[in-house]
């Protein structure tokens, strides 16, 4: 909840009235139509003499926006940046960090990092994303680059075994698996990733542009050159387009090519690809420019220039871009046309956005879109209206319109729009935008794709969504206020303030290289004049300033006046506190319901972990999975092969025999009707009732990822085992957790021949002494109070009761030990660096999550309607401070035999013990 803030204008605190005051007024006398003509009177001179602020709010204080002028404008900038930092009321950046490659995640139900759903989001949000969240970016695009095409690498599993040519990046990737083409629809008449590469080059160049990291620079910058070659591949150097066939577009499977007579689908000139890619070499050019490649950049410039008058065949006489042109001339997306009569929303408003057309062109495509109403129903874009009349597949189902990619509104194009509006000054349409986002990050609901055209979330049955892609409208609506463009060795601001606020001071820094730019406005109109850090600057014009790198200090407060307006000596902020008091453990905990285990992403893994790592070796058979816990009577059916009444029990999920398959997996005979796909090598064998998979370490098997296997509560995982030889470090039985984190659950056989089981609860542990070659029945259950269980041949052999909430008493005592760790490498001057960021950020979402608890404790803090809603939101931000934690323990694990001697430092500090003066609580407030 917002704190209370003092009436302010202009850092002068507005003195109350007399009557203010005295909180009243001397009640008047005499006859009934005198006291009448007298308070009128009164009521008059009150209204011409109080101050305009003792009537209407005029000023703005918070934590990341303060200003003057249009409040609930500044407001809703507020709102936007809250979402980047750990919060107690809104879904917040943190809670997509995903610690098996310490970046971030699609979301909780997506377990890749997709190029065209982060395209519009991260570009948004790069100029004043921090640490951690570079580093956690950076590693989740390092997912496409380090797999990237190179004409011999097999990006993943069938049907998506392709072998991509060299400089082809993708739709998304995890860690070993990369789809180098849309993942989605008939997949095998799709062409390469080729916009999905453009966009790819444009967010890495901006990142390396903002970071101007040298040694950054020259590792990834032959990558980049390589993926820009890739795309001239296509170029058609008659006209300067580019051939792309189906599905080579951003925006999934909508776009079909060229349909040839025959019915087959070929390459047409796509017009997304143009701007996206000219877009992506103004980017690469200045790359080139600051790692000393002269040459490079002139070719690049000439690459560059003529596809931008390629962009003339694809403009109609209105000034705005087609969606394609097909080899024959056949235009798609005139809007009206008889054939193909459609608008396409996203290269026209990605032109305006990255300043691919001039402010003339800019303004007739928005005139367009302006002029239709039926694109923006809901305040957002949507990709087309009205419907395509040219996909593969007939609009009906998932590709009616409105669903998805036909009609859907994608939030990575509503970042883009977003910026948009802001260059053309359509505040207007950048507040309903933002205002529209709040309806669903209100109820917890980021969802992607919305769909009824905008309206409704994607996955309705999920308790809350969350999704990366949401994000992108408040980033859009924060970097759109000064827009930057950032070129080798400057950084050209171009203020859009609406026109409503005389003051605006942007309270948290812009990173530029080492820089540190802090932002403020006053007055409106033209630029008048500019001040850093209190002196003049003389490098700007009516419209934009230039910062040039050198000559910025390293902190810096840039102070743009407009229309003649007095700068009003916007000062340095005083750097924020940096890590909140770890929470004690209270009965505030104690609304947290179900945090047995946490739901994730991950599919399920049978005899591997989910890095495909610690694989089991012998062979398994009867898999069982349930929703609930099983009774000792009803496990001990299972250990004598009687299920009986318990296949057709409705907590059963999963029953895999082995005995059927279906479409190359293994299906499950209960429950409902997961497939186990086969990964690598697996072989059948016979097993004392039916069939069994051999695993020799080479292959296991996968379930996808469904919600049906996300247990929170209670669970029973059931398996006959028959284990070879078994390494110290054991095997997976079942696996549904990311590797070194307890977010799910996980039977094995660690160490060596015993059993275990891990959920969020705890770890149980049972010296089994397994026999090599000889048939074992095991099982293990969770219930819902947290007690733990493991069974051998039906007979319960360990347990442990539940503790009063064991996962907090964990999380406390981690974060305690972060906190130790964060004031060492603050002690050692590594206080800057992205592990005491890491640590400093987990260490407040644990705060963050118990002051959740305590505001809705408290009634300071409205619950979702919905109690499932409700404790699945507070789950989120327990679970977002378990995945930070573990992630970083992971991390530092991997220093301590690094030959880098500062992570071995790092390492050593995390052993540092508690000091009296690391035991003296630093002070840190936020304002919300």
């Amino acid at each position: 909840m917002a704190r209370k803030l003092r009436i302010q204008h202009l850092g002068v605190v507005r003195r109350r009235t007399h009557a203010e005051e005295n909180h009243d007024l001397k009640p008047l006398t005499g006859p009934p139509a005198i006291r009448a003509v007298a308070l009128a009177l009164i009521l008059a001179v009150l209204c011409v003499c109080r101050p305009a602020s003792a009537t209407a709010e005029t000023t703005f204080n918070g934590r990341f926006f303060r200003g003057s002028g249009d409040v609930q404008y500044l407001r809703l900038l507020e709102t936007a940046r809250r979402m980047f930092a750990p919060d107690p009321k809104y879904e917040n950046l943190a809670m997509l960090y995903m610690p098996s490659w310490d970046g971030l995640v699609e979301g909780p139900t997506w377990d890749a990092w997709w190029i065209q759903n982060s395209y519009g989001p991260t570009y948004a949000l790069l100029p004043f994303l921090q640490e951690p969240f570079v580093t956690f970016l950076q590693h989740a695009q390092d997912l496409w680059f380090d797999q990237m095409g190179d004409g011999k690498r097999v990006g993943a599993a069938p049907p998506y075994n392709w072998v991509a040519p060299d400089g082809c990046l993708c739709d998304c990737a995890r860690p070993g698996w990369i789809i180098y083409r849309q993942g989605d629809g008939r997949v095998q008449i799709h062409d390469w990733a080729m916009e999905f590469t453009a966009a790819g080059i444009l967010l890495q160049s901006e990142l390396l542009l903002i970071s101007h990291d040298a040694q950054a620079i020259a590792h990834y910058l032959p990558k980049l050159e390589r993926c820009a070659n890739f795309i001239e591949t296509r170029r058609d150097p008659t006209n300067n387009l580019f051939l792309a066939g189906p599905a080579a577009n951003l925006l999934a499977p909508s776009y079909a090519g060229c349909k040839k007579p025959d019915g087959t689908y070929g390459k047409a000139y796509l017009t997304g690809l143009s701007v996206t890619y000219i877009a992506a070499l103004d980017r690469l050019i200045e790359l080139e420019k600051l790692a000393g490649h002269p040459e490079q950049a002139r070719l690049l410039v000439v690459r560059r220039d003529s596809a931008k008058k390629g962009l003339a065949l694809l403009t109609t006489k209105e000034g705005y871009f087609i969606r394609s042109l097909d080899p024959d001339g056949t235009r798609h997306g005139v809007y009206g046309a008889t054939r193909h009569g459609y608008f396409e929303a996203s290269p026209n408003h990605d032109a305006i956005a990255f300043r691919v057309v001039d402010h003339a062109q800019a303004e007739r495509i928005y005139d367009k879109i302006a002029s239709i109403p039926g694109l923006r129903p809901y305040g957002f874009i949507l990709p087309n209206y009205p419907s395509y009349d040219d996909m593969y597949e007939k609009p009906t189902g998932l590709w009616a319109y409105g669903t998805w990619v036909n009609g859907g509104a994608w939030s990575t194009c509503e970042a883009r729009m977003m910026l948009a509006y802001y260059r053309l000054g359509k505040f207007k349409d950048a507040r309903r935008s933002m205002e529209q986002l709040l309806t669903f990050a209100d109820r917890f609901r980021m969802d992607n794709p919305l769909v009824k055209f905008g309206s409704a979330v994607y996955q309705p049955n999920q308790p809350i969504n969350l999704t990366y892609d949401a994000f992108g409208p408040p980033a859009g609506f924060i970097r759109g206020l000064f827009e930057y463009i950032y070129k080798a060795n400057s950084l050209t601001l171009y203020p859009h303030i609406p026109p409503g606020i005389t003051r605006l001071e942007q309270r948290f820094p812009v990173r530029f290289g080492t820089k540190r730019l802090y932002l403020a406005s006053v007055g409106t109109g033209p630029i008048t004049s500019v001040t850093v850090n209190g002196k003049s600057w003389r490098s700007f014009d009516r419209r934009s300033v230039v910062l040039a790198y050198a000559a910025l200090p390293e902190r810096a407060a840039i102070e743009i006046a407009m229309g003649g307006a007095e700068p009003a000596s916007f000062a340095l902020p005083s750097p924020e506190p940096h890590v909140l008091p770890v929470p004690p453990l209270d009965a505030v905990w104690s609304q947290l319901k179900g945090v047995n285990m946490s739901s994730n992403a991950l599919p399920l893994r049978i005899g591997a972990d989910s890095n495909g790592q610690d694989r089991f070796h012998g062979d398994i058979a009867s898999v069982y999975i349930f929703n609930r816990a099983l009774g000792a009577e009803e496990i001990a059916a299972l250990a004598r092969n009687e299920p009986g009444p318990l296949r057709n029990d409705p907590a059963l999920v999963g029953a895999w025999s082995f005995g059927q398959t279906q479409n190359g997996a293994f299906a499950s005979e209960g429950g409902a009707g997961l497939r186990a796909f086969a990964e690598g090598r697996v072989e059948t064998t016979s097993a004392p009732e039916g069939s069994a998979i051999h695993l020799d370490g080479t292959g296991y098997l996968e379930v996808p990822s469904s919600p049906l296997l996300d247990f929170t509560d209670t669970c029973t995982l059931a398996a006959w085992v028959r284990p070879e030889s078994l390494p110290s470090g054991g095997g997976r039985i079942l696996d549904k957790s990311e590797a070194g984190t307890s977010n799910g659950y996980l039977l094995d056989t660690y160490p060596g021949n015993s059993l275990r089981l891990i959920t969020q609860a705890g770890t149980l542990t049972y010296d089994a002494k397994l026999k090599p070659g000889q048939w074992v029945h095991v099982a293990a259950t969770v219930k819902p109070d947290g007690q733990l269980a493991l069974y051998m041949d039906g007979k319960q052999v360990a347990h442990r009761a539940n503790s009063a909430m064991p996962g907090v008493k964990k999380l406390l005592a981690d974060a305690t030990r972060l906190r130790r760790f964060y004031r060492a490498l603050t002690a050692h001057g590594l206080g800057e660096t992205y592990e005491a960021a890491h640590a400093r950020l987990a260490i407040n979402c644990v705060a963050i999550a118990h002051r959740r608890l305590r505001l809705l404790a408290a009634g300071k803090l409205q619950p979702l309607p919905n109690p499932a809603s409700e404790a699945a939101a507070n789950r989120l931000y327990f679970d977002t401070a378990r995945k930070l934690i573990d992630g970083l323990f992971r991390v530092l694990a991997g220093y301590q035999h690094s030959m880098d001697p500062r992570k071995r430092e790092i390492s050593r500090l995390l052993a540092v013990k508690r000091s009296a003066a690391a035991a003296r609580p630093a002070p840190f407030l936020i304002g919300h």
